[in-house]
């Protein structure tokens, strides 16, 4: 039986059909119409095999307008070649404007089969666009421009942004160049330092020229302006360069002076042709920025990839009676590779009177180098004088780059087919060169000293004052002390001759080497600080050793003159030299009570004097006299009893023993210096030393004779009063 028409049954069966028909034609369609993927990156498909990607992206801002550079590439995964020529490029944004994009470098139009080729394009697009608002548009030229689709600048497998960059061809600037030649000119850093009642401004450029290397960069005219458009003209010299791949960086740096302080706000930099017409303006006003202290700056240099300096602090110190200013700074190497230490210089500016001051440089590390993940300390110094009393400094730090005459080396690779932007092949080099002879100064950082200088702490002292024959305790990372050496103070006494008004201290310290090696001497500077800050320099005792054997122990002396009126208790630094006549890094400190012996008994016997390591006990002493001629001679006649420490060594620079005779009135009648080791030294038992030619009318009695240490410095030879014997 024949059952009746079921229209319902039949739309059942129809409606799949078209389904299926519909799914065929999409997959054809998919074949042979180029689209977008959106599965790993961002695509636009001739087929399934040949497709172009957006690869780099670099959006660079000046003031009147912005420039994209970007490389697409065209990835060839068919078996037949690809002639890029068959395609074009542009950039577009959201609200439908277009923008012409040209090649910027050489590169073979031809693309082999399962193989890739990227092409590098420039375009010149309307300031204030994000990218956002850019897409990279393609189209075919041999199908009447049809739309192949559009790449997301902003899904860029590489996307950056840089201001104050701008970007212009060649032969804009110099018509004898022709072709892809394009050049970017990016103000990377710029400061304004007062120097000499005038502001020396300097801007830091790093300047790419892609497609030739027989362009200089220097070659342009540079021209500062302010808001008022008064123009000053740059003096451009070329710091250092690089060339890679056809592209050649510069670092071109450009100064100027100002006499008057300007408004950086609103300051420009433009870039013009040798009849003045303006090829493209940056805007400079957010590169004049200062750091603070403890903010790292980078180094900009070729080859310091990853190294920063830091200031750490600032302080104001006083040294011998000086006013100085420290800053402390530290390089980071924070790179993949040792770096030779720069040669850095520090400019130090009163913001409130307008002073600079040339700051001497001292690195503490000895090391050339700072190697990866390690840093090197610098300190920079210089006196202040009275008249800069400024609460609120700045501090600039520059490197002192030299450039000498190196070999070049380079590598290269060619090969000739069809090229696209009307090139006639392909190439790649690698050549790094530099200039001979010149020494360039190269801003690194301007640092805000606001808050002033700080006062220098040093080294302080315990509260307690020392013990003579302590150990001191010094700093771990001086450089001037062994760790197996120990250092202390034996004696410290001062002593006035009224002769001359003023007052000896003579400090005696010990070197104990207590290790099983032979250990050098250490040579450092001291200095006494009284209670009022006044500081007085220590001269060191004239010695000839130089190396400590071990178990044994070496004495040398430091001499002190200040004012009679300076007595009680003094901090005593310990001083390490740097390469700085100025500056002396303290590295242990303590405070010492310090001893006259001008108020000492006269009376001496039973007593034991000490002339550290040696100690001479007067046990008994005559001063008897004959007179011939109408002259006396004088005899003394001393009992002593002379011992030494055995652990401590002597040579002939050891200090000597003087007998000084004088009258009632401190008129000096005569002298005889004696010696403790060596020869004709004095010894234990009975002794004579002998003052003749004394003509009658020259003194006074009662008679006395004073008894010195003579330490020989090289401001001379230094007394320390060891005892009086009066008749």
């Amino acid at each position: 039986m024949k059952m009746p028409f079921s229209h319902k049954s039949d739309r059942r069966m129809k409606y799949p059909a078209i389904a299926l028909v519909f799914t065929l034609i999409a997959m054809l369609l998919y074949n042979v119409v180029p689209g977008i993927t959106y599965a790993g990156k961002e695509g636009v498909f001739l087929n399934n095999s040949v497709y172009f990607t957006l690869e780099e992206v670099a959006l660079s801002k000046g003031t009147s307008s912005q420039t994209m550079q970007f490389r697409v590439m065209l990835n060839n995964d068919s078996d037949a070649s690809v002639d890029f020529n068959q395609y074009g490029v542009q950039v577009v944004t959201t609200d439908g404007r277009a923008y012409y994009a040209q090649l910027s470098e050489k590169a073979n139009a031809v693309v082999a089969g399962h193989s890739a080729q990227s092409f590098s394009f420039i375009a010149k697009v309307a300031p204030g666009l994000t990218a956002d608002q850019l897409s990279v548009d393609f189209f075919n030229r041999g199908s009447g421009n049809q739309d192949m689709g559009a790449l997301s600048v902003q899904k860029a497998m590489s996307f950056l942004q840089t201001d104050h960059q701008f970007v212009f061809n060649l032969t804009d600037a110099d018509p004898t160049f022709t072709g892809n030649t394009f050049v970017s000119v990016q103000a990377v850093n710029a400061f304004a330092v007062p120097t000499d009642d005038q502001y020396k401004i300097t801007l830091d450029t790093k300047v790419k020229v892609s497609g030739t290397d027989s362009w200089n960069p220097t070659s342009l005219a540079y021209v500062l302006k302010d808001g008022a458009n008064h123009t000053f003209a740059l003096k451009a010299a070329n710091a250092e360069s690089v060339q890679s791949d056809g592209v050649s960086t510069y670092r071109v740096l450009l100064t100027t002076m100002l006499d008057t302080q300007p408004d950086l706000q609103t300051l420009k930099l433009d870039m013009n042709k040798t009849d003045g017409t303006n090829l493209g303006t940056i805007d400079l006003q957010s590169l004049f920025t200062m750091v603070n202290v403890g903010d790292k700056a980078s180094f900009n240099s070729q080859g310091r990839e990853g190294v920063t300096l830091v200031v750490d602090k600032a302080e104001e110190m006083n040294q011998s009676g000086k006013r100085q200013a420290l800053v402390t700074a530290t390089l980071h190497n924070d790179g993949k590779r040792t770096v030779a230490n720069p040669v850095l210089a520090g400019m130090l500016v009163s913001k409130d009177q307008q002073i600079s001051l040339a700051t001497e440089t001292v690195v503490k590390d000895t090391d050339k180098y700072t190697s990866a993940g390690k840093t090197t300390s610098y300190q920079f110094v210089v006196e202040l004088p009275d008249e800069v009393v400024s609460g609120a400094y700045e501090f600039y730090v520059s490197e002192q780059k030299s450039s000498t005459a190196v070999s070049s080396a380079s590598s290269s690779s060619s090969s000739t087919s069809g090229t696209t932007g009307s090139t006639t092949g392909t190439s790649s080099s690698s050549q790094s060169s530099s200039q001979s002879g010149l020494t360039t100064t190269i801003p690194v950082m301007a640092v805000n000293l606001d808050a002033g200088l700080t006062a220098s702490t040093g080294v302080a002292p315990s509260g307690s004052s020392y013990e003579l024959g302590t150990p001191f305790v010094f700093k771990t990372d001086n450089k001037t002390i062994d760790p197996k050496l120990d250092v202390s103070l034996v004696e410290i006494n001062a002593h006035t001759n009224p002769d001359n008004g003023y007052q000896t201290v003579v400090a005696k310290f010990k070197f104990m080497n207590n290790s099983q090696e032979t250990l050098d001497l250490p040579t450092f500077d001291t200095e006494l600080q009284d209670d009022t800050g006044t500081s007085y320099p220590g001269a060191r005792q004239t010695t000839t050793l130089k190396q400590l054997i071990p178990q044994s122990a070496y004495v040398y002396s430091y001499a002190y003159l200040m004012p009679p009126t300076a007595k009680g208790t003094f901090k005593l630094s310990i001083l390490e030299p740097t390469s700085s006549s100025l500056l002396k890094l303290p590295i242990s400190a303590v405070q010492v009570a310090v001893h006259s012996t001008d108020d000492d008994a006269a009376s001496v016997l039973g007593k034991m004097a000490s002339f550290y390591p040696y100690t001479v006990n007067i046990q008994d002493w005559n001063l008897g006299s004959t007179y011939s001629g109408g002259t006396y001679s004088y005899k003394l006649k001393l009992s002593l009893d002379i011992k030494k420490d055995t652990t401590v060594l002597v040579d002939d620079s050891f200090s000597t023993m003087e007998f000084e005779l004088v009258d009632s009135n401190g008129i000096v009648l005569g002298n005889s210096v004696q010696t403790l080791q060596g020869t004709n030294k004095l010894i234990s038992g009975l002794q004579s030393i002998n003052f003749s030619s004394v003509k009658a009318e020259q003194f006074d009695y009662p008679l006395t004779v004073n008894v010195y240490e003579d330490i020989t410095t090289a401001n001379g030879t230094a007394k320390r009063l060891i005892a009086k014997l009066q008749q």
